[in-house]
């Protein structure tokens, strides 16, 4: 895999001039994917990051707050090809302040020592640090019926640590708890919400693991990725509007299809400042099931304990798409009956309406 030299000058220079948070988050986000996914970096586009590396070890010490940006992408570009050591400067700096207790996360903290352990090592305070770690994600994966609610912030907790605790899929996952299903979880609820961006990080945490997606959600993520929009312009975007541009689904959806030894960053950005937009789509399924049950369970405007009458209401898209999530797993009809609180239909009512191979009444 290539990344060019325009992509890169884009998130280096165009989007954000100067160094602020969203040039911290872009460029740690595409220099982490470029390094952990083997991607080519010529070394001019490398350069383009020249003024930021050589101050990197003052900039930390100026703004601690930001030491997990400036640590991983000067890692990221030295695993890049830039000549230096300013990452283990970094790390011994990191180390002797001891930031890793100063977050409040474990996904953070695991971060933190991921990057550490790449510099040097870890001291026996840190791998007890991490043992705690590990045990504590053994306990939040444990049961995976807490992953059949819809919690962003949750779920994005566990691809980020499963993406340290695996080194980006360097390393086998020794836990002694089953992920998988916790996965699988979090996937059919992306589906159900149209995430293409959350379902993007569950699959390449699958891949991690040594795991398949299920059928149907590769196809699912190739056609929103079709969707994505790139505009340019002369102003900068991503500074002023970071609720609305959509880099990051732009991100993690190259990381996918890279995954998937598909070519990634094939875009070309050298007509001015890109911005980035994905349509959105009709309302969700997630969000017509949430509106129906709880009519169901709150209002009382509905009656029956199945989930019939919704399934009648689809349109022919809304079906096929259900069909697929439905089809999908063994876990799927178990998360929407906890997901909504009522059962899928039996298959002894009347036929009438065909879902992934069964017959139900209508």
């Amino acid at each position: 895999m290539f990344l060019s030299y325009d992509t890169v000058e884009a998130f280096a220079l165009k989007r954000n001039p100067v160094i602020n948070f969203p040039f911290l988050k872009e460029n740690g986000e595409l220099l982490s994917i470029s390094a952990n996914s083997g991607f080519l970096v010529e070394p001019r586009a490398l350069e383009l990051y020249s003024d930021f590396y050589d101050n990197s070890l003052k900039f930390t010490q100026y703004y601690p707050q930001y030491y997990r940006f400036s640590l991983g992408i000067v890692n990221d570009l030295e695993a890049l090809g830039m000549q230096g050591d300013k990452a283990r400067q970094i790390a011994d700096y990191v180390t002797e302040e001891n930031f890793v207790m100063y977050d409040t996360s474990d996904s953070r903290r695991l971060e933190t020592l991921t990057m550490l352990e790449c510099n040097g090592g870890l001291s026996q305070a840190y791998k007890n640090v991490l043992e705690d770690i590990t045990h504590n994600v053994d306990g939040f994966i444990k049961n995976p019926h807490w992953f059949t609610k819809f919690n962003k912030p949750h779920f994005y907790d566990l691809t980020h640590i499963l993406f340290f605790l695996t080194d980006y899929g360097r390393k086998d996952l020794q836990l002694k708890h089953d992920v998988y299903p916790c996965l699988i979880n979090m996937g059919l609820l992306a589906l159900l919400d149209n995430d293409a961006d959350l379902l993007s990080e569950v699959c390449t945490c699958l891949s991690y693991i040594g795991a398949e997606a299920p059928d149907g959600w590769d196809q699912f993520l190739q056609n929103r990725y079709k969707d994505i929009r790139v505009s340019f312009g002369e102003t900068i975007a991503s500074a002023l509007n970071p609720t609305v541009d959509e880099y990051h689904i732009f991100f993690v959806m190259n990381w996918y299809e890279a995954m998937q030894g598909r070519p990634a960053f094939r875009e070309k950005f050298n007509e001015g400042t890109p911005t980035f937009s994905l349509p959105l789509a009709n309302e969700s399924l997630l969000s017509k099931l949430s509106g129906y049950a709880h009519a169901h369970h709150f209002q009382r405007s509905r009656s029956g304990d199945t989930l019939l009458g919704f399934i009648a209401g689809l349109d022919d898209a809304e079906l096929k798409m259900w069909n697929m999530i439905v089809g999908s797993s063994d876990l799927s009809e178990n998360l929407i009956e906890r997901l909504s609180g009522m059962s899928m239909p039996s298959d002894s009512q009347p036929p009438a309406l065909k879902i992934v191979g069964k017959s139900f009444a209508a």
